[in-house]
């Protein structure tokens, strides 16, 4: 008896019938936007079980989740580190497996988890997010294959498929499916390309070019560039040389600066103070470091960020639209308020670095 016909996202009575099958603990064959996945509910008790049974892989073999949403994304990674949250907001919907440690990740406690890293999958597949709509729970999923072969597609998978009348068939084996796998990106929280298909460009990064800007660069400028570098660095949890790898570029400059200036006196006692040495620093224009490349500009005041080419992000330091004003020539108590100041708005910006873009971070609802 030939298998009936696949399952299709547009008929209510195949979204009813994939659903129950989910829920009843069913395995199934659903697109993605790279190869056709076998699925299973994460909400399941045994779900990883199940998987590498099917695939003969061993026990303890990861898998990924495959997300029916950017708002279960940002539900599940409700607190990601500066700069995470909008790389993952611009790499997803798409083919992309991002593999993040488990600390990082809000599991419900109901979700069997053995491992130690969380992979995660939003595919683009148009028919992927239309079930995605209609499913109870988002889904563990692995490729067709055999451990370490490549995935099944076209007769090969309708072949596989056909074996197994007991999984619910949602695509079309024979579809013309490009025999790749997603590009494996981990976080460790430095990153690690662990697998990448079809693409020749470099792997974009979650940091950014980020520059300080004061007037003179001596004072101000010099002390946010080197307190938002401390903080970034605690946030990923990196030391300040490896924030590079991430990204991460701070620097500084001034409206008014002329080169090779030193911090001046105040900002060098206030900063050693608490820590940090701005011994080397050395004073740059804004002309200069802008011909470098940079994607954010912090400013002290408005009246720094007035001069900016247009087309350039520019916004206060303070996201909380405080201005800093400028301690030159004043006494050591007033650097120290100035000091304080930067480390209060250095700890907001880090905030806003953090935060998903244009969004309030909704509770886990509707998951498992």
């Amino acid at each position: 008896m030939a298998r009936p016909a696949p399952l299709r996202p547009d008929q209510a009575a195949d979204v009813a019938e994939l659903v129950a099958h989910l829920g009843a603990g069913g395995l199934a064959v659903l697109p993605t936007d790279t190869v056709p996945g076998l699925a299973v509910e994460v909400t399941q008790p045994g779900a990883a079980r199940r998987l590498a049974d099917a695939k003969r892989a061993r026990p303890d073999r990861p898998f990924s989740i495959h997300l029916r949403s950017l708002e279960e994304l940002r539900a599940l990674v409700p607190a990601p580190p500066p700069g995470m949250a909008e790389w993952l907001n611009a790499q997803f919907p798409g083919p992309w497996t991002v593999v993040l440690p488990k600390a990082w990740v809000a599991l419900p406690s109901e979700w069997e988890w053995p491992w130690s890293t969380v992979g995660l999958r939003l595919p683009a597949d148009p028919n992927w997010l239309t079930w995605g709509a209609h499913l109870s729970a988002p889904l563990l999923m692995t490729s067709i294959n055999l451990s370490g072969a490549p995935p099944l597609v076209g007769k090969e998978l309708a072949a596989w498929c056909a074996e197994r009348p007991d999984i619910a068939l949602a695509v079309d084996p024979m579809e013309a499916f490009a025999p790749v796998a997603s590009t494996v990106v981990a976080f460790d929280p430095l990153p690690r390309v662990l697998r990448q298909e079809g693409a020749t460009d470099e792997l974009p990064l979650p940091g950014q070019r980020v520059l300080c800007v004061c007037t003179g660069n001596t004072c101000r400028s010099p002390l946010a560039e080197a307190l938002l570098r401390r903080e970034l660095a605690a946030a990923w949890g990196v030391s300040e040389l490896e924030l590079g790898q991430l990204g991460w570029s701070v620097q500084s400059g001034g409206t008014m600066g002329f080169g090779g200036a030193p911090a001046s006196e105040g900002s060098l006692q206030v900063s050693a103070e608490q820590g940090v040495d701005l011994s080397s620093h050395r004073s740059s224009s804004l002309e200069d470091q802008l011909h470098a490349g940079v994607d954010l500009v912090l400013g002290m005041t408005e009246s720094h960020l007035a001069v900016l080419p247009s087309g350039l992000r520019g916004e206060l330091f303070d996201p909380g639209g405080r201005s800093i004003p400028d301690p030159y020539g004043l006494t050591i108590e007033i650097y120290r308020r100035t000091l304080a100041a930067l480390q209060e708005a250095t700890e907001a910006r880090v905030r806003a670095l953090s935060a998903w873009p244009e969004s309030g971070q909704s509770s886990v609802t509707g998951v498992g």
